[in-house]
């Protein structure tokens, strides 16, 4: 694989400081790009584009260290087997010869320090910086492993190339929330619980405006993407990922239809400043899908230690109250990380992988987003 698919442009280290740049000024597939988020006038750079499973054909060993021109994308040899062998069977099932093709972007959060976020976004080989249709966008929030995880990799592949969910394609952006460019996160737990307190932890008014700048800065840089239909956005957090599309619900963006959390924490929720939407109580009715609010979808075992049953409640009636139409998934004798088939390999017990349960959520999931989106409509 060439190394500008895991190495993170020198040049992007610049973010140009400008008022106004063409966000589509550049549209060619293979050359640096430059845009800036509609909202916050974010400057983010993107490296050329590569096929998005390039990573399938690297050894583990690979996978599972980090270089100078590459991030650590897996926790260990054994978590690196196991999402190859799970990204091979699902490619491997396709209909159809569909590919991929992905690009690194460093963009910015508007906070005083202008802190640097790396992510990455996914879209359909076929789709093009310079097709004319507007296409759904999707973010998936990280766990706490980061965003340098090849799960999420996966997961922004699949979709992309999920035809009968998206017909004419969808852009995906793995979004950074903790500012982790080489994945460092799999290995300094210490700088990863300083970075998440500073985060998470609400201020004496109960609120998390540094989480909030950079879920902002992660929707700019989505909605900026050539062909993305700004108005048709859905996200999806894993564990950590839990309490960014919290406070998604908590920001009321209207271009936001659908959140989904998959064993999401929500740790600290009771601190949070109360926040009041429209009168309009969740029927938790999986039939019904609101459009003045996020139609949201909370996914979690029922014997996942880190996910407290207080801080599940207090969570899902903040959706309710900002008037969300919520509905909530609880699996039995289901852990934590049960998405992830790289749990399996966890040595601690309260991880573990559930086939079941993922197939459930993701398959409530696929059907939400058809709906919010009017897919075959």
């Amino acid at each position: 694989m060439s190394k500008s698919f895991l190495r993170l442009s020198i040049i992007s280290r610049i973010l140009l400081q400008s008022h106004q740049i063409d966000a589509f000024a550049s549209r060619q597939p293979n050359s640096q790009k430059i845009c800036f988020s509609q909202r916050r006038m974010a400057a983010s750079l993107t490296s050329s584009w590569e096929p998005g499973t390039e990573i399938l054909s690297l050894d583990s060993s690979v996978l599972s260290t980090s270089s100078e021109d590459s991030p650590q994308l897996a926790k260990d040899v054994d978590y690196a087997e196991a999402i190859l062998k799970a990204w091979t069977s699902d490619a491997d099932e396709r209909t159809a010869k569909q590919t991929s093709t992905c690009s690194h972007i460093e963009y910015k959060c508007n906070n005083k320090d202008e802190t640097s976020l790396y992510g990455c976004i996914y879209r359909r080989s076929q789709l093009t910086e310079d097709n004319e249709s507007s296409v759904p966008g999707l973010i998936l929030f990280h766990t706490g492993a980061g965003p340098q995880d090849m799960f999420l990799r996966w997961k922004a592949d699949s979709l992309v190339n999920d035809k009968e969910l998206f017909p004419n394609g969808c852009v995906v952006l793995i979004a950074d929330i903790i500012g982790d460019r080489e994945g460092w996160a799999w290995s300094d737990r210490t700088r990863y619980d300083s970075v998440r307190k500073s985060i998470l932890i609400p201020d004496e008014n109960g609120e998390r405006n540094e989480l909030k700048c950079r879920v902002q800065a992660a929707i700019d840089t989505l909605s900026a993407q050539p062909g993305v239909d700004a108005g048709q956005i859905a996200a999806l957090g894993f564990c950590m990922g839990g309490h960014p599309i919290l406070e998604l619900a908590r920001m009321s963006v209207p271009s936001v239809k659908v959140l989904v959390t998959y064993h999401g924490v929500f740790d600290g929720v009771d601190r949070l400043s109360h926040v009041s939407g429209i009168e309009n109580k969740s029927s938790n009715s999986d039939d019904e899908v609101t459009t003045s609010k996020p139609n949201v979808l909370v996914c979690t075992g029922e014997d996942d230690p880190f996910v407290g049953k207080q801080d599940l409640a207090l969570a899902t009636a903040m959706f309710n109250d900002i008037g969300c139409n919520c509905r909530v998934m609880e699996f039995e004798k289901t852990r934590h990380g049960f998405t992830n088939p790289a749990q399996d390999y966890n040595p601690s017990d309260a991880f573990a992988f559930n086939e079941d349960s993922y197939s459930k959520s993701w398959s409530a999931t696929r059907d939400l987003l058809k709906k919010a989106f009017k897919v075959n409509k």
